[in-house]
């Protein structure tokens, strides 16, 4: 917690200098305002591929509509009634038009109006961490220490204040905490054990924050309450765009190698892909490598065909998603693209064979922007 420093009128400068020096000493791991509990009382970060979905936070803005307009059609209308939407807006007036964009859902949308410039993604903002097993109430947002291009990006410095927002919409279950570490919460995907991180955490942090690999190692499994593993090599990209764990220690790893071999000629000039495809072997050679790690991790890994863009960033394949869990049916929210069937049909089989039902969410309003469904949509609790 910050701590307040109160000094009486007659101190000597040297008892302030004093005090201020023992504050330093002692400031936590967390930065936290005063009013929120200790974050002690919270468990691990929340895993992917565990539990029905309960609680979810969307961003919305009256200005990109047009972006995410389609993929909220496709996707909340599908959520059951006991799914609570917390929807961050700039102001009222754009959670007014979300409704009247939906119409009726089963769902509940809770409106979140912040008043300072955002972004429309809402999963790079924080990490949640689950309510302690021992019986703990507490879900903790964990915002990095702070935003890329914040500096220099209105809304990207409006993001940064995105767990203090919610924290104080929600209330008392809900703590926004911030760490000295820099990162976004796409970086990172988890099943019950094992949270999976980017090389661009280490690369962010080396030199600044920690200063070894094992240090940080160290530092993400306190802070994330699971066995880190931190990729070695992978795509310059957040981790769901080219993996997803889906429990029973099974992960999906996008393969380009695969697409490359099934489409034709033909159908790879189809593609919506600015420049065509990237099919090199340097390109296979990343996402073989993420395979190979959790293989030796004892993993089970599942290969999933993609497509990449030769700008490293523009990527089609059903992995970006979001999974649920009614009863005992397991579900995945898949991104879909215009004009790549292939690809769409492809994911959905791996998703079939894996056990889950597969219900489609169109992105190709959002894919040249470099992300889709699950860049929209961050978990904050599941049942």
């Amino acid at each position: 917690m910050p701590l307040s420093l109160k000094v009486s009128t007659f101190a000597k400068p040297l008892g302030v200098l004093i005090g201020l020096l023992a504050a330093l000493a002692v400031l936590p791991f967390f930065k936290s305002p005063p009013h929120q509990e200790d974050p002690t009382a919270v468990g691990p970060l929340a895993a992917d591929c565990d539990g029905a979905l309960r609680d979810i936070v969307v961003h919305y803005k009256i200005e990109e509509a047009e972006v995410l307009e389609r993929p909220y059609r496709d996707f909340l209308p599908r959520l059951s009634d006991s799914v609570n939407v917390f929807v961050v807006c700039p102001d009222n007036a754009a959670f007014l038009d979300l409704q009247r964009r939906m119409g009726t859902l089963q769902c509940r949308l809770t409106p979140v109006i912040v008043d300072h410039p955002m972004t429309a993604w809402a999963r790079d903002r924080w990490i949640a961490l689950q309510p302690s097993v021992r019986g703990g109430k507490v879900t903790a947002l964990v915002s990095p220490r702070g935003e890329m291009g914040a500096d220099n990006w209105p809304e990207r410095k409006g993001d940064e204040n995105a767990g203090d927002d919610l924290a104080r919409a929600i209330g008392t279950s809900v703590v926004s905490l911030r760490s000295d570490l820099y990162f976004d919460g796409g970086d990172f995907v988890a099943d019950s054990e094992t949270a999976f991180v980017t090389p661009n955490v280490l690369k962010r942090n080396l030199g600044q924050m920690v200063q070894s690999r094992e240090e940080l190692v160290q530092r993400l499994e306190k802070l994330v309450g699971r066995k880190v593993l931190l990729l070695d090599r992978a795509p310059d990209h957040h981790a769901c765009m080219f993996m997803m764990p889906v429990g029973s220690r099974t992960v999906i790893v996008a393969d380009p190698r695969a697409a490359s071999k099934m489409l034709t000629p033909e159908q790879v000039a189809t593609l919506p892909l600015p420049k065509g495809a990237d099919f090199s072997e340097a390109t296979f050679a990343r996402f073989d490598a993420v395979a190979e790690q959790c293989a030796k991790e004892g993993y089970k890994v599942v290969r999933m065909p993609l497509a990449p863009a030769p700008d490293g960033r523009t990527f089609l394949a059903g992995l970006n998603v979001i999974l649920d869990q009614q009863g005992s049916k397991r579900i995945a929210y898949m991104p879909t693209f215009d004009n790549a069937e292939v690809i769409n049909e492809s994911s959905a089989a791996v998703w079939r064979g894996l056990g889950y039902e597969v219900r489609p969410v169109n992105c190709t309003s959002t894919y040249r922007l470099f992300g889709s469904l699950r860049c929209l949509v961050n978990v904050l609790g599941r049942g």
